[in-house]
């Protein structure tokens, strides 16, 4: 009977070791996928608001001709490359006065808003907000929800921190799975630059 009693006791021992070493891998192996399970549910994201672009873009094409179409994207392009010149900001507003209601439009002017400064910032920056909402980049950025995200940023900057919080609560109720051209959490990038 002691052999039994004394066989089970190591047995009892061996099992709670056992499940302490499975435990620690199990907690191991749980840190090392961290990494790829947020890369995985942020290509999921992107992929999501991907598809919002492609719908918008889609809306686009029942409304405009295919030159049309062509035209808006070559002054978009041409604006791209240029970056920061006259020649761009002239092409920019060209395409905004052509194609006020495109997809691509709400591009253009937060284009013009990185291209800008001061008060002319703000207000493409306001314009985003208030007329390109609904638009997206190729990459799942919503022109709206990181117009405001950068108008939120610039008001901090300015020390003007109600106007920011305001917005920043915005982004948070609103647009919680909106992103920034790296792939980021708009909501993330709040709770990193306001601690």
């Amino acid at each position: 009977m002691k052999i039994i009693v004394g066989i089970l006791a190591v047995v009892s021992v061996a099992s709670v070791l056992w499940i302490v070493l499975l435990t620690q891998n199990v907690a191991q192996l749980e840190k090392q996928l961290q990494p790829v399970i947020a890369r995985q549910a942020m290509e999921n994201r992107q992929q999501a608001l991907r598809e919002r672009f492609t719908k918008r873009m889609s809306q686009d094409q029942q409304k405009y001709t295919r030159d049309q179409l062509n035209e808006a994207e070559q002054l978009y392009q041409a604006a791209s490359r240029k970056w920061g010149t006259p020649e761009a900001v002239q092409g920019l507003q060209s395409m905004i006065k052509k194609y006020p209601d495109l997809d691509r439009t709400g591009c253009a002017v937060l284009y013009l808003a990185d291209m800008s400064k001061g008060d002319e910032r703000a207000g493409y920056l306001q314009d985003c907000i208030d007329k390109y909402t609904d638009c997206f980049y190729g990459d799942g950025v919503q022109v709206g929800a990181y117009a405001r995200f950068l108008l939120a940023e610039d008001y901090r900057s300015a020390g003007e921190k109600e106007k920011a919080a305001a917005l920043f609560n915005e982004i948070k109720a609103n647009y919680a799975e909106a992103i920034d051209h790296g792939g980021k959490l708009l909501v993330d990038r709040i709770k990193a630059d306001t601690n």
